[in-house]
């Protein structure tokens, strides 16, 4: 089986693709087609060519307003569109890994020291209505990170996939990356 797995930044897509690593039965492509690094996996090979070893692939692709994801809807058996209620968060969680570079890691919020920066902002009110307009609204299985963290929409997922040997075991796979704190002030 061929899933696609299209999201929105910072909405807890690596984790679950990661989950979906640890199972022997899958491949998974982490933005094949949007990562300059990774660009069009196997060298420009189109997706309809990809081959992997195992019974099932899925593919991971973070949403953009420049790339066509088209081709890997159009391949894929199943797609899986996630995404974030609390914008806030979201964009939070971007600005402070944009500004840090960390993506994966653990990182400290400051509760009182909250400014996400004005371009982070339009971006995110661009992108989040870009990407309901074009998936959201469609007929595509939607989840959004707060159901699939908090309210066990993790079976939700599985149900969808309706894939026998995968089971509802050891998800989330990794843990929270933001800790939330208050900034003190120190005296000298």
């Amino acid at each position: 089986m061929r899933i696609l797995l299209l999201c929105e930044p910072r909405s807890g897509s690596t984790n679950l693709a990661n989950w979906f690593l640890s199972n022997k039965n899958f491949t998974v492509l982490f933005e094949p087609i949007s990562n300059p690094n990774t660009k069009w996996y196997k060298n420009g090979t189109h997706p309809n060519e990809w081959t992997y070893d195992t019974k099932n692939l899925l593919v991971k692709e973070v949403f953009n307003n420049i790339s066509d994801f088209n081709e890997l809807i159009d391949i894929s058996d199943k797609v899986i569109c996630l995404y974030r209620e609390n914008m806030v968060k979201q964009m939070e969680s971007l600005d402070n890994a944009v500004k840090t570079k960390n993506w994966h890691n653990a990182w400290i919020y400051y509760t009182n020291d909250n400014s996400v920066d004005e371009n982070t902002k339009d971006f995110y009110i661009k992108l989040k209505t870009k990407f309901s307009e074009k998936y959201l609204s469609g007929d595509y299985f939607k989840i959004s990170y707060e159901q699939l963290y908090y309210n066990n929409g993790f079976q939700k997922v599985l149900d969808y996939l309706n894939i026998v040997e995968l089971k509802n075991e050891n998800f989330p796979y990794g843990k929270k990356y933001r800790i939330d704190a208050i900034k003190t002030k120190k005296f000298i």
